[in-house]
């Protein structure tokens, strides 16, 4: 903790710092964390995602500010909920046992819970704008005390159109304050801001070395637009431990990409503004324990969704600027771990995607997407790796007994065969995959038929249990058949004309009484 030391940080903090495994300070922390802590000065931060830069403010703001004087010391904004509680829960682990109190405010909470608090007491308010201007508005939050003042993704907001309220802001807090604006691209509006509201101020700009650009690397695939969802899966399965961030353009696109993949067997799960507070929350903390591996979201909702081992960022859609290729691509690549950002575009996208690397300074690797071959690789090589692990533990210890009757009734190959067999169904058949590029058959009108199989969640059927159970039984590859729905006692797909009659026929042959599939 020597370096943290030097920067002129007290013990509890130091302790706390530890605590988190922080061991030597970033770029940015190290260029502005003394400069804060001198006090009466403005900054304006450059410096990309994932560099530090909430320690970088916040610890300064907990060095400073005092143990609860009766009024709001200091006022952190940021663009979107999924940061203000971020930031919220940064500057609580970073405060060790300094007694401030820390509030997140912002909209889709109940409001009376946040006025409840106020009134109480806060010391660091950090919150979205538009749930600022309702508290300033009701008179519940009172800015005019203000030591500290941060703007942290400046340039978001202005993206997102909250410049008129963070001049509104502005204008409510008090003079003597330090404002401290952060931003990872220093657009004409932030720089407005700046002259505006900060009066002298010190610029401090942390650019990543060239050493560090290696550290993601960036490919894009082409492919027809109808085969972009195939080629998705053919990324994910092709990657030994998928954790990443998939970009959408619109928030049906994030619910119809979420559902699609679900419906497939991945653990996927949509993140973007239509969904309620208690939702949005649920789904980043299975994303943070990995119960969720694949989050399907909107640049908007994304923002302040930070997780430093993210293997990979795939651009489901092009993004709409060089700015948001640069927020996005930054997401992985990070805390000296290597990660792959991939666009998949449409041949004439290849135009447009060429502008946005040359503008946002990136070079960009035309790659042929992964191989049937190579997925069907990957899956092996995992699940070789599964079971070595379960060995080394001991887990199969509860087994041995039926391992060894089995192993009397059958060689062992054959018994490892089978089951495998049970627990892959067609994963590891290179005849399940759609070659990208070839249409699956299908009846002249392209149609398809939906039926009905009387099997669902009491049978213990999710997404991918019934597909390779349909799949399995009537000899249909499994990605014949889409646009499942687990119900109670029954489930619901589509599948193309013939297929669906080979499913029935198969499913429903030899049965009595009422069919196990039916056609509606």
């Amino acid at each position: 903790m020597n370096a943290f030391a030097k920067l002129g940080l007290s013990d509890n903090v130091l302790e706390a710092l530890a605590k988190k495994g922080f061991e030597n300070p970033t770029p940015i922390q190290e260029k502005t964390i003394p400069l804060l802590l001198q006090g009466g000065r403005s900054i304006v931060g450059q410096a990309s995602t994932g560099t530090g830069k909430t320690a970088a403010f916040g610890l300064p703001i907990i060095e400073c500010i005092e143990e609860h004087p009766g009024h709001v010391q200091a006022l952190i904004l940021t663009p979107t909920r999924e940061l203000a509680l971020q930031v919220s829960d940064e500057i609580n682990s970073l405060k060790g046992h300094k007694r401030i109190r820390v509030l997140p405010v912002y909209g889709g909470q109940p409001i009376f819970q946040q006025l409840k608090n106020l009134k109480r007491g806060v010391d660091v308010v950090v919150g979205t704008p538009g749930r600022i201007m309702d508290h300033i508005q009701r008179g519940s939050l009172h800015l005019d005390k203000l030591s500290h003042f941060i703007l942290d993704e400046a340039d978001e907001m202005c993206n997102m159109g909250f410049i008129d309220d963070v001049r509104a802001i502005l204008a409510h807090a008090g003079p003597d304050r330090n404002t401290l604006l952060f931003s990872a691209t220093m657009p004409r509006e932030v720089m407005r801001i700046a002259a505006e509201f900060m009066g002298d101020y010190e610029v401090v700009s942390v650019k990543p070395a060239k050493s560090e650009a290696p550290l993601t690397r960036q490919v894009f695939h082409e492919m027809h637009d109808s085969d972009r969802l195939e080629a998705l899966c053919r990324v994910i399965d092709a990657a030994p431990a998928f954790y990443g961030l998939v970009f959408c353009r619109t928030r049906r696109d994030t619910d119809l990409v979420a559902d699609r993949l679900a419906e497939r067997g991945y653990p996927a799960a949509p993140i973007h503004g239509d969904l309620s507070q208690a939702r949005r929350e649920e789904i980043l903390d299975q994303f943070r324990r990995r119960r969720i591996c694949v989050l399907v979201a909107t640049d908007v909702a994304a923002r302040g969704i930070d997780v430093p081992d993210l293997t990979h960022v795939v651009n489901f859609a092009l993004p709409q600027d060089p700015e948001t290729y640069t927020h996005r691509v930054g997401r992985t690549g990070r805390a000296g771990k290597e990660g792959v950002a991939i666009t998949l575009i449409a041949p004439n996208e290849f135009r447009r995607l060429m502008f946005i690397a040359r503008n946002a300074g990136f070079h960009i690797d035309k790659a042929p997407l992964p191989r049937i071959e190579d997925v069907i690789h990957t899956k092996k090589s995992r699940a070789c790796s599964d079971l070595a692990a379960i060995m080394e533990k001991g887990k199969h210890a509860p087994y041995l007994d039926m391992a060894r009757d089995l192993l009397e009734e059958g060689s062992s190959e054959d018994v490892v065969a089978a089951l495998l067999r049970q627990a892959f169904g067609a994963e590891l058949d290179p005849r399940s995959y759609r070659k990208i590029n070839d249409r699956p058959v299908q009846s002249r009108n392209g149609s398809r038929k939906r039926l009905t199989i009387f099997m669902g969640r009491a049978h213990g059927m999710s997404p991918k249990k019934l597909v390779d159970y349909v799949s399995h039984s009537a000899q249909v590859p499994p990605f014949k058949i889409q646009n499942l729905r687990i119900n109670g006692k029954s489930s619901t797909f589509t599948a193309p004309p013939r297929e669906a009659e080979r499913i029935m026929h198969a499913l429903n042959k030899g049965g009595k009484g009422r069919p196990l599939v039916s056609s509606r």
